[in-house]
Order: C-alpha cells, then structure tokens, then sequence
C-alpha cells in the first residue's frame, strides 16, 4: 500500500541519509516479498534497492511474457524455478533466460517437465557454465548435465529408466561432477549398491546424501557407500538398519542431520546408535521404543525432532521425552493418535525454546487440562493442529492465552472448533496467518464474527466455510491488511462479499474462488481493475471467456489462473 504523503516526505528526509549498502541490509530482514513490492512504492530509490535485493523467480505461463521486462529488472536473480504446471516450451525458454547478463544467478528448478530440454541446456550452460544447484527430479534424464555443468554443487535427480541405465547415468553424473556437496536420489526406486558407492567415491565434497525411497540398495551397499565420505554432515535414508549399517553411521563424526523416518530399527541397533555418541541437532525416527531416552540423552543438543507416525509414542513417553530436549527448537508428533493436550502443554512447559510445534491427526482437546496448570510460552509461533477431532473451543482459548506470539496457526478440518479460532485473533496480537478451511463442520451454528481490528494477519484459509456475505464484509473491515485469502467451497458467498473485501483489503494480492456457486467469472474483470495490488485469481469455475481474456488481464499485473481441473480442460478446449 502507498505511504501517506507525511511518511512520503520522511522516507526523503530519512533517504540521503543512510547509503544504499544500510537500505539493503534494512530491507533484507523482511522475508515476505510482498513487503518489497510496498516499499517500491515509496521512491524511485526505494525501487532500485527493492529490485536489486529481489533474488528469486518463479516462472509460470502467465509470466512469459512478461519475462524480459523481469529479467531485466531483477539484475540479481540467484534462483529460477518453472511452475509445476509449466506448459510452454522450455528449450525456447531457457535459450531466452540465456540472452540475459544474470552474474550472480547459481541455481536452476526445472523439476516435474517433460521432454528433456537439451537444446535449451546447453545454450543455457554456455551463459551460466557455473551453475551450482539443478533440480531435474522426476524427468528423463541426460548425459549431457555432467558435460553442460561441470562445476555443479547440488543435483537433484529421479531416475525411472531401466536396471543398466541407472547405473551408466549415476557413473557418468559422479565422473564429470566433482565438485558434488549435496546429491538428492530420493525416489529412484532402481538404483545399485555399486551406483551410490561409486558416487560416494568419486565426490570428494559430498556432505548431503538423499537416498529417501529407493529400495533397491541394501544396507551392505549403503555402508560401504558412507564409508568413503566420513565428512558426510547430512544423511536422508529409507532402509531396513542394521548393525553393519550402524556401525558405518557411528563413523560419520561430523554428522549433524540424520533421517531414518522411513526406516526400520530395531532395538539393538538403536542402542548402537545412541553409543555412537554423534552430534545431531536433526534427528528423524519413525520408530519408538524403550531405547529413544537413552538415544536423546545421548543427543541431547537436538534442536529438530521428528516422531511422526511412531507405534508407541504416549504422554507419558513424551513428558520423559520432553525433559531431555531443552535446546529444542522444532518437533513433529503428528498421526501419533495417543498424544493429548498434556504432550502438547508439557512441550510447550519444558522445552522454553520452542518455535514450531506440530500434531495434526493426534488426540489434541481430549485431555483437558486447568489453566492455573500451565507456563506462557512466549517463543511458539507456529502451531500446526489440523484434523483433530478432540479439539474444542475452550482447548484452543487456552492455547491463545498462553501462546501470546504465535504468527501462525493451522487448525484446519477441526470440527468442533468455531469461536476459538476467534479467540486466537484476539489475543494473538502478532498472528499473520491462519488456516480454518473447514472448521467447525461437526456442529450445526457456526458463525465467524470477527468484529475487531485484527492489523497483523496476511494469509486467511476459509476454505469449505458455510460463511455469509454479513461475516466476509466483517471480516475485510477487520483484517484489512490481508494479502492473501482463500474461499474455496464457500458456497452462500456472492459477489456483494467479495466487493467488499476487494475494496475493503486494499493490499489484496492473491483471491482463490474456485467453485463459490453462486459466484460467476463475470466478476473477474471488476476485481482486477478496482484493486491494483491483486497478482493471482483462482477463478469460480471453468469460463472459456475468462481464459480468452487472461493476457488481458495480465497486462494489469494480475494472474488469473485455474486450477488443475480446469487447466486440463482448458488445454483441451484449445
């Protein structure tokens, strides 16, 4: 939003007054790139700091053509990554990107496209031959990336071609990429124990392996693998551990990051871990048992801890648990359907430096517990407890009273949930960003009022919400600085509701529609031209008139896009 006239004038008396050196230190510190667009508002010295600091782009359909004016004005790119949902051609693509002087640009997303782009690589290596990072997951892949990129630190890679090839391409990758720190295989369900050894020992630099989901190595594989890099900092890995492997991890005095979620462990060889003594801040489990207390007294600086989908993992469990945890930052306790309100309160009690906390599909709300029991956590600011169906206003109160920071709060698909949510409104002072796509659907009367000024939130989820016009229009007046808000399956919403939020939430940027009944796509041109920050509409339905008119419409700056469902019926209609 464009500054007063009075805060126009004292960001020119504040500007020659600071070098642009202070300005861009300033401006790096807000990590919501909607906040620079404001900021470019101010001056056209505000603008060509904004447009220097900018470092990452996202390049969907709707943004070729506009490309060049981007690319030119972004000087500073580091990373360029192509939508999921990418339809153009990407050799004609990346030979354009290549025309452009991007020095500092290392790190190239062209995941999920097909064919491979040959043509366009090798144009695009010889403008940026020092290219670090490359993400060709789930494509085919080619010989000629350890050719065009020979200085390449990071890869990411799926192969899904034949039993030999798999081997040839990992060999030929390794050979030509030397300078290897990180290597992501996860998914390549055909891989040979002598593909990841030699990998290993070919790159010197490697410190991040990613062997997540392939279950053609063996542990006797991966063992001797590991063993040729005992700098390994990072380890992803899906296998049955044993001892052997074990034994190879115990090695690795300098891993920091461990991953067996996907693995099984038995007891024996989870004592042997502990015993190893490593020094973890991330550890991933999918296993619990008599031996985890030992295991994290042992580790006991852990600051990222992942127990998801454990077998026994209880409140009592988790109150010994949480006593060994206090550098804690992060945990993952979701789909563990035995942890109640005393796990998430004893976390949040014993581990004062909590940041992020998350059980979804758990028994959160069925174990209530007195007030005059608990300790503000002043730290939590990320609260994820979706799709719990214990959980009841009076438990998300609580939460609200003694979580006074919290910035963001999921508690999407919980059914007997309504006016807490508001609660957390009110009492959250800092809260941006709240996810309520179908709450409260167990009960009868559910009414979302929110009748106070609510500056902070950016990003609201109503999707699935039976909300009337009379709440939408309360809502726009209260939280007036939404950026982002989604209404997905509101079906009472018409188009007085969004009026009012177009003209109420004047630093919209992003409205998903898609099947509000009683909204049509004749809406779309108005909320384009009334509100000018407005970058993305998810459209109320399929309209081959609106998908006529989306160049149109980007001209205004604004993406109106479908979504999957309708992006295949609109290529078939062409």
């Amino acid at each position: 939003m464009p500054p007063s006239s009075s805060r126009r004038r004292s960001c020119r008396f504040l500007q020659p007054h600071l070098p642009d050196e202070c300005w861009e230190s300033i401006f790096k510190y807000l990590t919501n790139p909607h906040d620079l667009e404001s900021l470019s508002l101010v001056s056209r010295h505000f603008l060509s700091i904004t447009n220097r600091i900018r470092t990452h782009l996202t390049i969907s359909d709707g943004v070729i053509p506009l490309l060049p004016a981007l690319l030119r004005r972004f000087p500073n790119l580091t990373s360029i990554k192509l939508t999921r949902y990418f339809t153009g051609d990407i050799d004609a693509l990346l030979s354009q990107i290549s025309s452009f002087d991007l020095p500092t640009l290392h790190s190239l997303d062209i995941s999920d496209q097909y064919p491979f782009p040959s043509h366009g690589l090798r144009q695009f290596s010889q403008k940026f031959p020092t290219l670090k990072s490359l993400n060709c997951s789930s494509m085919p892949l080619d010989f000629l990336i350890a050719e065009c990129f020979p200085n390449l630190e990071e890869i990411h890679v799926t192969f899904t071609s034949v039993y030999w090839e798999t081997d040839l391409q990992v060999k030929a990758l390794t050979s030509g990429l030397k300078k290897l720190r990180k290597v992501d295989l996860s998914g390549t369900w055909i891989l040979e124990d002598s593909s990841i050894f030699t990998l290993c020992q070919n790159c010197v630099f490697l410190e991040a392996l990613v062997v997540h989901e392939t279950d053609s190595l063996s542990n006797i594989g991966i063992a001797n693998a590991i063993r040729e890099r005992p700098q390994l900092r990072s380890l992803d890995l899906t296998a049955c551990v044993t001892l052997e492997l074990i034994d190879a991890l115990v090695s690795l005095k300098d891993l920091t990051c461990l991953d067996l979620s996907c693995s099984d462990i038995s007891d024996e060889a989870l004592c042997a871990l502990a015993d190893g003594v490593l020094p973890l801040r991330e550890l991933s489990l999918g296993y619990t048992g008599i031996w985890i207390p030992y295991l994290l007294r042992k580790c006991n600086n852990l600051q990222y801890l992942d127990l998801q989908r454990t077998e026994f993992l209880t409140d009592e469990c988790v109150i010994d648990l949480s006593l060994l945890l206090g550098n804690l930052n992060a945990v993952k306790l979701s789909r563990n359907a035995e942890l109640t309100d005393l796990s998430l309160f004893t976390i949040m009690r014993n581990c004062p430096l909590i940041t992020k906390i998350w059980m979804e599909r758990t028994s959160v709300g069925k174990h209530k517990l007195e007030e005059n029991c608990l300790v503000v956590n002043s730290h939590l600011k990320f609260l994820y407890l979706a799709w719990n169906p214990w959980l009841e206003d009076a438990s998300v109160a609580m939460l609200a009273s003694v979580c006074p920071n919290l910035e963001m709060m999921d508690l999407s698909n919980c059914g007997r949930v309504s006016k807490g949510a508001i609660e957390v409104l009110w009492r959250c002072c800092k809260i941006q960003h709240m996810n309520l796509a179908e709450l409260g659907y167990e009960l009868s009367h559910f009414q979302f009022r929110v009748n106070f000024e609510v500056p902070t939130l950016f990003m609201l989820n109503l999707s699935r919400l039976s909300i009337s016009d009379e709440e939408l229009s309360l809502i726009s007046k209260s939280c007036y600085n939404l950026k982002e808000l989604k209404l997905d399956y509101c079906r009472k919403i018409t188009a007085s509701g969004v009026n009012q939020v177009v003209r109420n939430c004047k630093q919209l940027r992003m409205v998903s529609l898609y099947y509000c009944e009683k909204l049509s796509c004749d809406i779309i041109p108005w909320m384009v031209l009334t509100r000018p920050s407005l970058r993305e509409i998810i459209t109320p339905q399929f309209s081959r008139d609106t998908v006529r008119k989306r160049d149109h419409f980007l001209r205004y700056g604004c993406h109106v896009d479908l979504l999957p469902e309708d992006r295949n019926r609109m290529l078939r209609w062409k």
